[in-house]
């Protein structure tokens, strides 16, 4: 933080020397469905009037405008006008901006045709959202983690502060589909678990990002593997007339970014780099493990022709991290850890528009994660390693998609996906022995087994607290908990085809299609409808309804489990979802949504079907069963206002239930219990207001004195632009199964005669608030922000850490995190 306010003030001291000059608004005008380029359309700013057409390649700019936040709109006869919001205009820099068209000729008279603040995601019908790049900057979260900003919508459940894993409407970890520029990523974070979708720090550089289309459920038959959402993100092209630079400081990193023309107009590149910092944080966190991580992104864009683009993208990243002598529930009662590894996608995507009516994309590449792990004990005799992990996992894979208009109101959409998984896991897990273990100062009178912990004990019988210290361990054990040994190096192929039609009639909006999913290995060939109609009851309503059938092959780790005794199926959902989409004027849209997901054949553990005295995280091997089912059911509230009149928010509310059949061996199978992301009800508030101080006569005077540098770094101080934005989330905590203490083998297991999840987390409560200020010079931008996490301090209940000696205690989420961070444009 001193090497942060000493920069900042030393630039804003030159400020003095230094006057802001104008800069550029640049972009594109295409059709919304065949990509084509709009030529002759309108492209006006709002507040200054100023305009301008775009050419035969549907580009436009907009030169000679002065720093500010402005309103873009594009316009042309025969579409739908729209605009664009809080498009932030710096010195000596190049703003881009991309408008995506819908023509006019799909709509009826009771179609809204007017100006519109409002992008609808491609083929989305319900559950969909779109965030543009000012969103995002403007987001308290999203600043440095878009994969963590999708948590303030109603169907994303929040697992823990430490973790960005989207879950939704009730469902898992890993259920969730990450699109980046047509290329698929396992997982674009640090420290991504086995299986999974989330982590700590998202790789993915928000600098990059043009727009993420989200999509909570009834998504399109272009999207498949994934059961419950899709995160479709779409990056921007690099400068392809000047050279910019921007140096970053942020929760994600130390790092800068560089983009620029490699041959002007025709070839462009957008590179960064970023190192993490946070060792500082570390101990007002919580936490005493140093995480250390670095990633680079890249994207090259060859404008061949009008017609025809190449990309290249690559995203990465490095992780490590020793966790030594530390209780947390992430590490499942691991004292000890060594963990280093990595993960890259890397792709080539080829744009073709072969007619003014449609295009197609052609990508092919890889991705590859390394996972690298150590778990030892310390003791008298030096590390005693029990379990170690050096997997790799990788796929290669080819896309194509066509979109073609076969008429005007009809629309054809086809793909195929094929993937070579291959994967090299090398694990070994020790046996573990079990042993009785005596209690010589402990009375016979007194049955330890009464007792589910150490706590229960001490409260009854506390003069006895310290003889539970004095334990004699049996020579011989009673039983070994087996290890686990996984030495496997094979591939597998999967193979996917789609079909869609959308088409248009009157009031409504019809989108049919299929997809079929096959996969060798398990047997696999999967046929999955997907249906959704739109019908407008006014210019300013729609009723909107979708149903589908989503499947997902078990990850690599599961499927290929050496325990397995019989192949694993694919789980699938089957989703209904039926809403009211309503603009309550132009900058604002209400949505009301009823859902409904039923779960099939999800992966289980034998071990914890039947009823065992003892279990603890490796009890009874890895062997999975598809065997189960659930439901969720929820109603979802969404409010959403653009930015206009300086201000934006949110406010999003769920009320859901998630249950799962019983599976145990003594339970009926015809009855529920409570799901491991049941959240019950759910409320998020985001908003912001900008204050514009640039351009009135006191603030610039108050700028030409000399203490204005002397107190602009205090993050209070005004600015040029000033903007102020927070989050609140509330909801219900979740449920979790509380373990018991068996005192005679000093083990913690789930009693069988307890039910799953009987017991729920203390409420989660949240309040983030940033401060972001702007400040423009001749030939530097500055931007600069404090993020204050978790205002309140409140102590959210993460999990429960179980010591070997019978006692427990509870870890928490973040506390109160004040993070900094500034880009500085040059």
């Amino acid at each position: 933080m001193y090497f942060y306010t000493r920069l900042i003030f030393f630039l804003l001291f030159i400020n003095n020397f230094y006057l802001a000059s104008s800069g550029i608004i640049t972009g594109y005008v295409i059709d919304k469905v065949t990509h084509s380029p709009i030529s002759g359309a309108n492209v006006l700013i709002k507040e200054t009037k100023q305009g301008t057409y775009t050419d035969d390649n549907g580009l436009f700019f907009l030169k000679n405008i002065e720093f500010g936040n402005y309103t873009i709109i594009g316009s042309v006869i025969g579409y739908k006008s729209h605009s664009k919001v809080n498009i932030n205009v710096n010195s000596d820099r190049q703003t881009y901006v991309k408008f995506l068209l819908e023509s006019t000729v799909l709509s009826s008279s009771e179609v809204l045709v007017t100006d519109g603040y409002f992008d609808k995601a491609k083929d989305g019908i319900v559950s969909s959202h779109s965030i543009d790049r000012a969103e995002i900057r403007s987001d308290p979260v999203g600043a440095y983690d878009i994969q963590m900003m999708t948590h303030s919508l109603p169907a994303v459940v929040t697992d823990t502060d430490q973790n960005n894993e989207i879950i939704v409407r009730g469902g898992g970890p890993g259920e969730n589909l990450f699109v980046m520029d047509h290329l698929d990523i396992p997982n674009p974070n640090h420290f991504g678990f086995v299986g999974k979708g989330g982590g700590p720090v998202n790789l993915i550089n928000t600098e990059f990002v043009e727009r993420i289309d989200f999509y909570a459920g009834g998504f399109s038959s272009r999207y498949g593997d994934k059961q419950s959402s899709v995160m479709n993100m779409s990056l921007r092209e690099g400068n392809f007339n000047n050279t910019d630079y921007d140096i970053e400081m942020s929760m994600a990193g130390l790092g800068f970014l560089i983009e620029g023309p490699i041959i002007k107009n025709k070839i462009s590149f957008i590179s960064s780099y970023r190192k993490s910092f946070i060792d500082n944080l570390i101990e007002s966190a919580g936490l005493t493990s140093v995480p250390k991580y670095s990633n680079s992104q890249h994207k090259i864009s060859y404008l061949i022709n009008k017609k025809n683009k190449i990309y290249f993208n690559f995203l990465g990243g490095i992780d490590k991290i020793d966790i030594l002598d530390e209780n947390r529930p992430d590490m499942y009662g691991a004292e000890n850890v060594r963990y280093e590894g990595y993960q890259y996608t890397y792709g080539i995507t080829y744009k073709n528009l072969f007619s003014s009516k449609g295009y197609q994309l052609f990508s092919f590449g890889k991705s590859s994660t390394k996972w690298d792990a150590e778990v030892f004990t310390n003791d008298d005799q030096g590390e005693d390693i029990f379990f170690t992990r050096d997997n790799i996992e990788s796929d290669y894979f080819l896309k194509w998609d066509i979109i073609y208009k076969l008429k005007e109101n009809i629309e054809f959409s086809s793909g195929i996906n094929i993937k070579k998984g291959e994967f090299k896991l090398n694990e070994i897990l020790d046996d573990d022995d079990v042993y009785f273990y005596d209690y010589p100062s402990i009375p016979d009178s007194i049955s330890l087994n009464d007792f589910n912990d150490y706590h229960e004990f001490i409260e009854i019988y506390p003069e006895y607290g310290d003889s539970l210290n004095n334990f004699i361990e049996n020579d011989e054990s009673i039983f070994p908990i087996v290890g686990f040994r996984n030495y496997n190096n094979d591939s597998l192929m999967k193979y996917a085809f789609y079909n869609q039609l959308k088409y248009f009639f009157n009031k409504f909006e019809f989108t049919l299609g299929f997809r079929y999913d096959s996969i060798k290995i398990n047997r696999t060939s999967k046929f999955s409808p997907r249906f959704g109609v739109s019908y407008s009851l006014s210019p300013l309503s729609k009723i909107n309804f979708a149903f589908g059938v989503y499947y997902q092959t078990p990850n690599y780790w599961k499927l290929m489990s050496p325990d397995n005794e019989q192949i694993l199926d694919n789980s699938f959902t089957e989703q209904y979802v039926v809403g009211l989409e309503q603009y309550l004027n132009d900058d604002t849209r209400l949505t009301l949504e009823f859902y409904n997901k039923k779960y099939y054949k999800r992966s289980i553990l034998e071990s914890d079907i039947t009823t065992d005295d003892i279990e603890d995280d490796f009890d009874g091997g890895f062997n999975f069963l598809p065997i189960g089912e659930g439901f969720s059911n929820g109603v979802e509230l969404f409010i959403q206002k653009k930015f206009s009149n300086n201000w934006h928010g949110t406010f999003s509310y769920s009320f859901s239930e998630s249950k799962a059949k019983k599976f145990r061996e003594n339970e009926n199978p015809n009855e529920f219990y409570l799901w491991d992301f049941d959240s019950r009800n759910s409320l998020t508030i985001v908003g912001g207001y900008k204050f514009f101080f640039k351009g009135r006569k006191w603030y610039e005077s108050l700028k030409e004195k000399k203490i204005f540098s002397y107190l602009s770094f205090m993050p209070l101080m005004i600015s040029d632009q000033y903007e102020i934005s927070f989050r609140y989330r509330i909801s219900d905590g979740l449920p979790y199964t509380p373990k018991r203490y068996n005192f005679e083998v000093r083990r913690w297991y789930i009693d069988p005669n307890v039910e799953l999840n009987s017991s729920r987390e203390n409420y989660y409560a949240r309040f983030d608030i940033m401060f972001m200020r702007r400040f423009s010079l001749e030939k530097i931008n500055i931007t600069t922000f404090i993020d204050i996490q978790n205002v309140f301090d409140r102590d959210n209940e993460w999990e429960r850490v179980y010591y070997d000696d019978g006692r427990y205690e509870m870890s928490y989420q973040y506390k109160q995190i004040p993070v900094g961070g500034f880009i500085i444009e040059f």
